[in-house]
């Protein structure tokens, strides 16, 4: 993961889609140990 290749950027927008759902995944988790 450290080098990143040059398609990165051109595919920035569609990584960020999945990023979400990571990160809706991780506040649910969260919000469970909480409650």
């Amino acid at each position: 993961m450290g080098k990143r290749p040059r398609k990165w950027k051109k595919k920035g927008h569609m990584r960020w889609k999945w990023v979400r759902k990571r990160m809706r995944r991780k506040l649910r988790r969260i919000k469970q140990r909480k409650a």
